[in-house]
């Protein structure tokens, strides 16, 4: 399973697994919350996701790094301000929030599961693996922010 590692970028892993819950809507739709009130809850995970990812990418940019999680070794800056300093991951919050909102949105109750999937995906294949990068290129800093700032909230 190493092979999975660091291999898709996360925008590609995120459409696979908005997919699978698109798929469990249709098979398993259940109607828990009226659909106006699913819509609007749907739209501000939206904008939350949105206003994360924009600021993440932000913090990147000002620091200039690369954004490309696949390519940890081109990494220059631990980036720990902004929204890093609340999560570690922000991009990949921002991810999970949007397949939160889709679920929501299609009313797929069942993609709870899809999202757990997704989380375990992203620690085992992409977050684990760039963390070990990052420990041994940024040795004693990295792990300093490591144990200041949760992997996601």
């Amino acid at each position: 399973m190493k092979t999975l590692r660091l291999k898709i970028p996360p925008p590609a892993v995120a459409i696979v697994f908005g997919l699978m819950i698109w798929g469990l809507s249709h098979t398993f739709s259940v109607e828990v919350v009226h659909a106006d009130l699913r819509q609007i809850i749907a739209l501000m995970l939206l904008a939350v996701a949105g206003t994360i990812d924009v600021w993440a990418l932000l913090s990147f940019r000002f620091a200039k790094t690369t954004i490309d999680p696949r390519y940890p070794h081109k990494t220059s800056a631990i980036v720990s301000h902004g929204i890093y300093q609340f999560t570690r991951n922000p991009m990949y919050l921002g991810l999970v929030l949007i397949l939160t909102s889709l679920s929501i949105y299609l009313g797929a109750a069942l993609g709870i599961f899809v999202l757990l999937g997704f989380v375990v995906y992203m620690n085992k294949f992409q977050i684990e693996a760039e963390e070990e990068h990052l420990e041994q290129q940024f040795g004693e800093q990295y792990l300093t922010y490591k144990n200041q700032v949760r992997r996601w909230i």
